[in-house]
């Protein structure tokens, strides 16, 4: 009795906590809305013949993922909240109490079981995002929640006058109807109202794009179901059934999971609507068999959507991890060539050109037979100096900090001809935009791997690089280019575009190549490369946003 009065106490004690913060009332409100017209719309979109029972019963997942996102200890609040909302949807198409009731208790158990397992199974958003974890979606809410629940739920049919022995056609149509809501809504409320990250974030463009889809499914929904009635043979139903399947399939590809989820939402509302209200490609006579054939149907095609979503969804986030420890790992060998170079300018460097003067020292203190060799000891201490100064303006050009890529690059094709006897044209457009220090370290790093490769590979004598900027609507833009005359880039290396005729052994790039192509992608540049015998060209092309572009302070 004590427990019983303390636990009573501990409620009123909630409550009285909620009625206090506005925000916090002001949710449960929210919810009990929310509820309320998702059953509006499950009644809009139509029921059976009875008028009680849908099909497709969002409600449930408000509640659902209402209790994921708070407080265990706060569930019975927001549970409550929700009943005045389930008793005036459900007085308003007449369901007596006995069945509003029992109703109710089952869609609560419903949510607190999809609730836990998925609280327990997946512990904490994101929910969805690989394929394991939407395979765990699937068997809690749409196989293992529904499928217990509905052992309840099939009693609201029974109790609205239907026949015992149908409880397990009754027990079917309460399953479909909360494991559809699960493939199709839940995943809506739990990708598309959650808070993107900065990756997931749509562009003006790709939000146009999923509108013109979401209209372009229902359109052809809509009229492949009204065609399909009475005008359709049964050996062309599957045609006309899977006539929305393309465009799902391109919303998978381009929008993973959201668009996946999106889409078959759109396909569920506009055929069980239209399969309600008159118009059904299924010809039996039993229009709640008509529907439950439609259901079967849809968890079908929604089921592998959703896990191709999921799918496609991992590996894109699979592709940014690998491009971020690409980004990474580049990251880190410009620090330690900029480190290595410090060492060898200030350490090594500064040890042989102290070494030089005590050998000049040493010159005017010994033997006259001595001399010859003190000169040449000299000497092979300047060349080494001269070593170590190339060898670090190779691993980070000083230039490059302190004047700029200009003067760096001015520098550097000049010792790179020096060394190599190739003859460089440098042509650097005299108003180029000032870059940020990356960008400008990217596309010294691509000059440096494409003059190397012209002299180990290519057998010209000459090259020419060519940066400019470009005229965009967009942004502004820059190129460069490096030209050669020499054999070209093997075709199991690069396929050619200047070529007409194109092999089918493709081969990956070399590393060069493949380090200038990630060197761009970093700064969201793009690398092309044409080559046939004779000549190649590589074309870098940056657009330089905001972030791109050196300020001054």
């Amino acid at each position: 009795m004590l427990r019983n009065a303390h636990a009573f106490g501990r409620w009123c004690l909630q409550w009285s906590l909620f009625l206090k913060h506005p925000k916090k009332l002001g949710a449960l409100v929210l919810v009990a809305i929310a509820y309320y017209l998702g059953a509006q719309i499950a009644f809009a979109i139509g029921t059976f013949s009875d008028r009680i029972f849908a099909p497709f019963w969002p409600p449930n997942i408000v509640l659902f993922c209402t209790l994921l996102f708070v407080p265990k200890r706060q569930w019975w609040l927001y549970i409550a909240a929700t009943f005045p909302a389930h008793v005036l949807a459900e007085i308003a198409v007449g369901m007596p109490a006995a069945q509003l009731l029992v109703a109710f208790g089952t869609n609560c158990t419903l949510a607190i079981l999809n609730a836990v397992g998925v609280k327990w199974l997946l512990r904490q958003p994101p929910w969805f995002g690989t394929f394991w974890n939407a395979s765990i979606y699937l068997l809690v809410t749409a196989a293992i929640g529904p499928a217990l629940s509905a052992f309840g739920g099939a009693f609201v049919q029974i109790l609205s006058g239907a026949n015992i022995v149908n409880y397990w056609r009754s027990w079917g149509n309460w399953y479909l109807a909360n494991a559809l809501a699960s493939v199709t809504l839940g995943p809506v409320f739990l990708i598309w109202f959650s808070r993107p990250s900065e990756a997931e974030r749509l562009s003006r463009r790709r939000k146009v794009e999923a509108v013109i889809l979401a209209l372009s499914l229902g359109l052809t929904c809509a009229i492949a179901f009204r065609m399909g009635f009475g005008t359709v043979t049964t050996e062309f139903l599957p045609t006309v059934l899977y006539s929305p399947l393309p465009l799902v399939l391109w919303a998978a590809i381009r929008f993973g999971q959201r668009g996946a989820s999106g889409a078959v939402l759109v396909i569920t509302v506009v055929s069980i609507w239209q399969n309600l209200h008159g118009s059904t490609l299924f010809n039996d006579l039993n229009p709640e068999r008509n529907v439950l054939a439609l259901q079967v149907f849809l968890m079908g095609v929604a089921v592998p959507v959703f896990l191709l979503g999921a799918a496609i969804d991992e590996l894109r986030r699979t592709g940014e991890a690998t491009r971020e420890l690409a980004r990474a790992l580049l990251q880190a060998q410009d620090e330690e060539r900029r480190r290595i170079a410090r060492d060898l300018h200030d350490s090594t460097g500064q040890n042989l050109v102290v070494a030089g003067l005590l050998a000049n020292q040493v010159k005017s203190l010994a033997p006259t037979s001595c001399v010859p060799l003190i000169a040449e000891l000299n000497d092979l201490l300047q060349r080494s100096i001269m070593e170590i100064r190339t060898a670090t303006y190779l691993l980070h050009p000083p230039l490059l900090d302190r004047l700029g890529l200009s003067m760096a690059l001015r520098s550097y094709v000049d010792g790179f001809s020096k060394r190599t006897g190739i003859v460089v044209e440098l042509d650097l457009s005299p108003d180029m935009p000032p870059m940020s220090s990356t960008t400008e370290l990217a596309l010294f790093r691509v000059i440096q791997e494409a003059l190397t490769n012209v002299w180990r590979h290519s057998g010209s004598s000459t090259a020419r690089i060519r940066l400019s900027q470009q005229p965009s609507a967009a942004a502004q833009q820059v190129m460069l280019t490096i030209e050669d005359s020499g054999k070209g880039i093997p075709n199991n290396i690069r396929v050619s575009n200047l070529s007409s005729t194109k092999t089918r052994n493709h081969v990956s790039e070399g590393l060069g190549l493949a380090s200038m192509r990630e060197r761009l992608n970093q700064i969201g540049g793009c690398l092309e490369i044409d080559s046939v015998r004779g000549k190649t060209v590589i074309r870098a092309i940056v657009m330089l946003n905001p972030t791109s572009l050196h300020t001054t302070p």
